[in-house]
């Protein structure tokens, strides 16, 4: 999976673009969203763009915006736009009234797979990647295509409330589905 990281700072370009190699996929680099832009339309290899929000002439959220009115196109049709993960250094907590924090909050409207903040944490970063993989594993294949992501990131999320409110017979319960759903995997495979 290609991913395009996008940052006007040089040295936090290049140190985002080795951390994704690092975790094993294909990094290209962007010093701008207009830069980024002209990647989307000759490059459909690319399947999610790891952006900063803030940057001089157009930010991330801007460049989401345009990357969506893209077209692309492959050997097999329609090429979808790339998933966007969001990040910045700008903290919530702070003002409200701040034009950032407010960007912030259009982004998770508009549709950002993902806000992150800076420092990126490695494993969590790791981790989303590897669920946007998901989807560009199946893409690549001719069988009707799923969407993959979303149920992995509520499956997560899932957990992540169980966990949060200490509740061991919801954990139980839901160990006990996720295992009869994995036999049914397991089922599927081996007449396939």
């Amino acid at each position: 999976m290609k991913v395009l990281v996008v940052d006007d700072i040089g040295y936090s370009c290049h140190y985002y673009a080795r951390l994704v190699e690092k975790i094993g996929f294909t990094a290209t680099m962007a010093s701008s969203g207009f830069e980024a832009l002209k990647y989307l339309q000759t490059d459909n290899e690319i399947h999610v763009v790891l952006t900063d929000l803030v940057m001089s002439g157009m930010d991330g959220v801007d460049l989401f915006q345009k990357a969506q009115r893209v077209e692309r196109y492959s050997d097999r049709g329609a090429v979808p736009p790339p998933q966007f993960i969001l990040m910045t250094a700008v903290r919530p907590e702070k003002n409200s009234q701040d034009r950032n924090i407010q960007r912030i909050q259009l982004a998770s409207e508009l549709g950002f797979a993902r806000i992150m903040f800076k420092p990126l944490d490695q494993n969590e970063l790791k981790q989303e990647l590897h669920d946007m993989s998901l989807n560009v594993i199946h893409a690549s294949t001719s069988e009707t295509p799923l969407d993959l992501y979303s149920p992995t990131q509520k499956l997560r999320q899932s957990v992540r409330e169980i966990l949060k409110a200490d509740n061991k017979a919801a954990a139980s319960e839901f160990l006990k589905i996720l295992l009869e759903e994995i036999a049914n995997l397991k089922k599927y495979l081996k007449t396939a």
